[in-house]
C-alpha cells in the first residue's frame, strides 16, 4: 500500500511534464473578470448575480470561438442517468483544469429531440454554451491558474490554425472510482487529490446557478409551497427502483421491504429530532424527498402522521406508473415530456444542494454528485464560522441510511465519507450498514498512458 501512495501523484506529474502547449493562447482575448466586480484576492466578495452575469457572457462567447481562440476543445458526451453523467462530467472538468483547457462542452445522447442535436438536454437545463473551467476572479482558489498545484505542462501545436477536439464518451481516460478503505487516503488528503474536491464544487455550483436562473419560476413555486426557507431541511433520496430490472436489479440496489423501510426511517428521524430538539427550535425539521416511486410520498406522510408529524415534502412532478420502472434511456415520443423528465430530476438535485443535510436511502451517483459536494462545502464553511464566531445551526451531514432504514452514518468531510469513518452514527448501532459503492471519480493509478492516448486521438503530440 505504501508503494501505491507514492506512485499515484508521480504518474500524473510525469504526464504533465510531457505536454508542451503555449497555454496562454487558450484564453480568448477579453475573457477576464470585470475588475469592478471583485479583486483577484477576494473572490468571496463576488455575488451570485455578478458571477452569473459573467458566466452568461463567457458562455455566449464560447459558442463561436475560432481555432486561434480555442486551439483545444473538450467535448464530453454524457451517458446514463443524471448522477452518473455528472460524476463523469466532473472528471472531464478536472481533466480540463489539470491541462489548462479553459472550457468543457457537455453533450448528451440524443434521447430528447431525435438525432437532430446532441446538445438538446443541456441546452434546455442550463442554456447554450460551454462550462467555464478558468474562473479568473477566484483568486487563490482558482486552481487553473495556481502555479503551486503542480508543474504545469508546456505544449506546442504543429498547426496553430487547426482546432483539436478531445472527445470523452461516458468515462474519462485516466480516472476511476474511489474505493473506500482501499483507496490511498493519504493521496486524497494531499491537495485534495490534485484539487478534485475543489473543482467538483466549482462545477456543481456553476451548474446549479445556471439551472436556477433558467428555471427560476418553478423553483420559487416549490420553495414557497413548502416554506423551504423557514425550516431546517434534510434531503432524503429514495431510489426504490419502481420495478426497474437490468443493472439496477443485478447490483441489488432495490428495497425488498419498502413499507417496513419507510416506517423505520420515519421513526429514526423522529428519534433524532427529539434528541436534538435544540437545533430545530427556530427552524423546525422538514424532509424534502426525491424518489423514483410515487407511492413513497404517501407512505412517508402516513408513517409520520402516526408518530412525530415531521413534514415530508416534494416538488410537483409526474411519476411513471407504479412498477413500470424509471430509467435514463426511457423512450419518449414527445420532446416536451422528455425534457420535463430531465428537468424534474435536475430540480430534485438542485433542491438537495439547498438542504442542510442529505440522506441517501441507498447508494446512488445521484446523491454522490452535486448534493455530496455541496454538503461538504457547507460543512467546511460552517466549521470555519464556528471557530470564528460560534454557530448554533444544525451541522451539515451527508448520511448513508442503513439497509433496514433504522440507522444512519453521517460524515462532515469527504475523507470521512470515503474512508467510512463517519463523525456521527444514529439509530440501531448493530443494524446493517448501507452497501456502499463510491461513485466519485479521481485521477487513477494508470492515468498516464490513458491520458496520453486521449491527447493522441485528438492529434496532439506528446514527447
Amino acid at each position: 500500500m505504501t508503494m501505491l501512495r507514492t506512485v499515484i501523484p508521480f504518474c500524473l506529474v510525469i504526464v504533465l511534464f510531457n505536454l508542451r502547449l503555449d497555454l496562454s493562447r487558450l484564453i480568448p482575448e477579453g475573457e477576464t473578470a470585470p475588475q469592478s466586480a471583485v479583486s483577484p484576492k477576494n473572490h468571496s466578495a463576488l455575488s451570485n448575480d455578478e458571477y452569473l452575469k459573467w458566466l452568461q457572457e463567457a458562455r455566449r462567447r464560447s459558442l463561436n470561438l475560432s481555432s486561434t481562440e480555442e486551439p483545444i476543445r473538450i467535448m464530453y458526451r454524457a451517458m446514463n442517468g443524471l448522477g452518473h453523467q455528472l460524476t463523469r462530467l466532473s472528471a472531464a472538468y478536472h481533466f480540463a483544469m489539470l491541462y489548462q483547457i479553459p472550457r468543457v462542452w457537455p453533450t448528451h445522447n440524443p434521447y430528447c429531440g431525435g438525432n437532430s442535436t446532441i446538445f438538446t438536454i443541456y441546452d434546455y437545463l442550463i442554456g447554450e454554451g460551454q462550462l467555464m473551467v478558468d474562473i479568473p476572479f477566484f483568486g487563490d482558489k482558482n486552481l487553473y491558474r495556481n502555479p503551486n498545484l503542480f508543474p504545469r505542462p508546456n505544449i506546442t501545436l504543429d498547426h496553430q490554425d487547426q482546432q483539436r477536439v478531445i472527445h470523452f464518451s461516458n468515462e474519462v481516460q485516466g480516472y476511476g472510482h474511489a474505493r473506500g478503505k482501499l483507496w490511498p487516503i493519504e493521496y486524497l488528503k494531499k491537495g485534495n487529490a490534485l484539487g478534485k474536491e475543489v473543482t467538483d464544487y466549482q462545477l456543481y455550483h456553476q451548474l446549479m446557478l445556471l439551472f436556477e436562473h433558467k428555471h427560476k419560476a418553478r423553483i420559487q413555486k416549490v420553495l414557497e409551497a413548502t416554506r423551504f426557507n423557514e425550516h431546517t431541511v434534510f434531503g432524503l433520496h429514495i431510489r426504490a427502483g419502481n420495478g426497474e430490472t437490468g443493472d439496477f436489479a443485478r447490483k441489488g440496489r432495490g428495497m425488498n421491504d419498502l413499507d417496513g423501510w419507510v416506517e423505520r426511517v420515519v421513526l429514526l428521524l423522529c428519534d433524532y429530532e427529539q434528541k436534538h430538539s435544540h437545533y430545530f427550535t427556530k427552524k423546525p425539521l422538514m424532509v424534502y424527498v426525491g424518489t423514483d416511486t410515487g407511492s413513497v410520498m404517501q407512505k412517508l406522510r402516513a408513517a409520520s402522521n402516526k408518530t412525530c408529524e415531521i413534514p415530508f415534502v416534494s416538488s410537483d412532478q409526474a411519476f411513471v406508473e407504479e412498477g413500470k420502472s424509471v430509467t435514463w434511456n426511457l423512450g419518449y415520443d414527445d420532446l416536451d415530456k422528455c425534457l420535463k423528465g430531465w428537468e424534474d430530476m435536475f430540480l430534485d438535485m438542485y433542491l438537495f444542494t439547498r438542504c442542510n443535510s442529505v440522506m441517501a436511502g441507498t447508494y446512488s451517483s445521484f446523491t454522490q454528485s452535486a448534493p455530496l459536494s455541496f454538503i461538504m462545502h457547507k460543512a467546511k464553511r460552517q466549521q470555519l464560522q464556528q471557530q470564528e464566531e460560534g454557530d448554533e445551526q444544525h451541522p451539515h451531514y451527508f448520511c448513508d441510511v442503513g439497509v433496514d432504514g433504522n440507522r444512519m452514518d453521517c460524515a462532515s468531510t469527504l475523507i470521512e465519507w470515503l474512508n467510512q469513518t463517519t463523525s456521527m452514527t444514529w439509530g440501531v448501532l448493530n443494524a446493517t450498514k448501507q452497501r456502499m459503492k463510491h461513485e466519485i471519480m479521481f485521477p487513477g493509478l494508470e492515468g498516464g498512458g490513458a491520458i496520453a492516448q486521449a491527447f493522441g486521438r485528438a492529434g496532439i503530440k506528446m514527447d
